[in-house]
């Protein structure tokens, strides 16, 4: 049977070292490994990305650490557990909670340092699962039942009918049940999960020797940006004691985790949200790094503020790189009126393929509705482009060779109804769609040459599309933007092959839009064959150098996710693995 300390041999036994790593999204671990080589850009943490590669630049094995990993999606109710040698790929996985996921958390450092410094085996068994509170989903036993602050219980109580955010009052005892219910649930996983692994140990753990036991050395906890942001549990303005609760829960969930473990020593690490950096969440921070401060838990837990390791100049080129996102996915902008903005800067690079112009262009099309109840739907539902069963006869719609001359004849855009969004009206437009929910669409153009060095597709539409290309599918979008303006999407190799020059049919299929709480539909469709030169693209990336300049480019090589993720950057989580071990290691027997 297991045991927490040094066996009764009469010599010094060395029990197993187990670490349990647990939180959210943060200790799940969003940075990709494709991150790794910024982090030897910088002279003070390239010594760090050297420990965590081999010489060959792929990432480190390491021979004395083993993994356990109980992760999946964000409800828990796909669980998984991935085993093995500590390497990178322990880090979020989603919905594939058993395979490597390519990305990194804390864990990978943490595990490497600790091998460095200790050189013997090492188990470290992570729980993390994204979007889950201390205060509902982790919450610790001994903090009973999940009660609403005074503040907000007095505001539900001015509102028994209900208003934004608040419950009507025949409803708050089911708010309560359901509040009941996930309250405390991925605390009790984490903590079966936990006792699961340490009944065989030797499952996980290859040198694991019964004899000698193993010895709970020590829990890091990352959390805490759920709890950030929940005006409901942690209500009014952002003050000192706004966040009182969380210090509390946390102080119970170290108690609770100690007992139900039976490690009443336990080394205990708190990772202190640093989301943000050092000048932003400052009482939340306080607020998570309080318990260590008090009197029951000095010397043996340790706040470790990880808002030092945030990295500005990844933070702000991230929105630098939305506006850039925005500009290349985007091929024409509209005037309040719906015509083309001529003006916009980005406009001119690149150039219609074929004549006659697309705006002269004379398209045949003809609007259908579903005829059989599987392809109807029953209610409004915002997400609606799917393929439906085509009237006879039009199975070949898209085909060059397909007559379409009874089709009705019109220049894009086709539309109906009006739409309306960021401040501009489509409402007249060349042709109308008509009643059908779905329309097929096809125009020609003859091309001349073939002299552009890159292709695209400029589409303006409000739901999903097929578009072929001489009878050809040269691209599908299921759920497009609901914006007025022309998208742009850049066509490969594969699919630029069925240009040619002389005749080429284009052809489109898709639906029209609606609100979800308004019958009243709307649509516009119009789609073009665009193409740039090289010498046209340099300029345009020249020009774009003004928006994200090469060195926020170099920066965002740093990056592969969002904010509260860390940035999704190696660099980050790198450095608080390492700092995580550095706070354990003097605790070590």
């Amino acid at each position: 049977m297991a045991v927490f300390a040094t066996g009764a041999t009469g010599v010094e036994a060395k029990p197993l070292k187990v670490y349990i790593l647990a939180g959210q999204s943060n200790m799940e671990g969003h940075a990709e490994v494709r991150t790794f080589d910024y982090i030897g850009k910088d002279p003070l943490t390239a010594p760090i990305l050297k420990e965590m590669r081999n010489p060959d630049g792929t990432p480190r094995v390491c021979d004395k650490v083993w993994m356990s990993y109980l992760t999946g999606p964000y409800d828990g109710s796909a669980n998984g557990e991935g085993l093995g040698k500590l390497t990178a790929g322990f880090g979020a996985r989603g919905d594939q909670p058993t395979k490597d996921g390519g990305k990194i958390g804390p864990e990978f450092t943490f595990g490497i340092y600790m091998e460095k410094r200790l050189n013997e085996p090492i188990l470290i068994i992570k729980t993390a699962w994204g979007g889950r509170s201390l205060n509902t989903e982790f919450r610790p036993p001994s903090a009973g039942q999940y009660k609403l602050p005074k503040e907000i219980q007095e505001l539900w109580d001015k509102h028994p009918q209900g208003a934004h955010g608040i419950p009507k009052a025949e409803d708050r005892k089911k708010w309560q049940d359901e509040k009941d219910a996930a309250s405390g649930v991925f605390y009790r996983m984490m903590i079966e999960h936990v006792k699961k692994v340490l009944a065989d140990p030797k499952r996980v753990c290859p040198a694991y020797d019964p004899k000698e036991g193993y010895e709970l050395a020590g829990f890091v906890w990352l959390q805490g940006f759920n709890d950030l942001v929940d005006g409901t549990t942690y209500p009014g303005p952002d003050k000192p004691g706004k966040y009182d609760v969380y210090s509390d829960l946390l102080a119970k969930f170290i108690r609770d985790v100690r007992k139900d473990l039976s490690a009443p020593k336990m080394p205990f690490v708190i990772g202190v949200l640093g989301v943000d950096g050092e000048s932003k969440n400052v009482n939340f921070r306080k607020a998570m790094a309080a318990p260590a401060d008090m009197p029951e838990f000095k010397g043996n837990v340790v706040a470790v503020e990880t808002a030092p390791f945030w990295d500005d100049a990844i933070a702000a080129a991230q929105p630098k790189q939305g506006e850039y996102n925005n500009i290349v996915g985007t091929a024409h902008t509209l005037k309040k009126d719906g015509t083309f903005d001529r003006d916009w800067k980005w406009e001119n690079y690149w150039k219609p393929v074929g004549k006659p112009l697309p705006e002269e262009r004379i398209w045949r099309f003809a609007t259908i509705d579903p005829t059989e109840k599987k392809d109807k739907m029953e209610k409004y539902d915002g997400r609606r482009f799917r393929d439906i069963t085509l009237p006879a006869g039009m199975e070949n719609w898209h085909m060059p060779d397909f007559d379409d001359n009874k089709w009705t004849e019109g220049k894009g855009p086709i539309g109906k109804g009006v739409w309306k969004h960021s401040g501009i009206t489509l409402d007249k437009f060349p042709s109308t769609w008509g009643k059908g929910e779905f329309l097929l669409m096809r125009t020609t153009f003859k091309v001349e040459d073939l002299n552009y060095d890159s292709y695209r597709i400029a589409i303006l539409e409000s739901q999903g599309f097929h578009v072929y290309l001489n009878g050809q599918k040269i691209h599908t979008y299921i759920w497009w933007q609901d914006k007025p303006q022309y998208g742009s999407i850049v066509l490969g190799k594969e699919q630029v092959k069925f240009l040619k020059k002389g005749k080429n049919v284009l052809a489109v299929y898709a639906n029209d839009q609606y609100e979800t709480n308004s019958p009243e539909h709307y649509a516009a469709m119009d789609v073009r064959i665009e193409g740039i030169t090289k010498a046209n693209q340099e300029k345009l990336d020249l020009a774009l150098e003004e928006v994200l300049s090469p060195k926020d480019r170099e920066s965002l090589k740093g990056s592969s996710n969002g904010g509260y993720h860390y940035l999704g950057s190696a660099k980050i989580f790198a450095q608080m693995g390492k700092a995580f071990a550095e706070a354990l290691l003097p605790f070590q027997k």
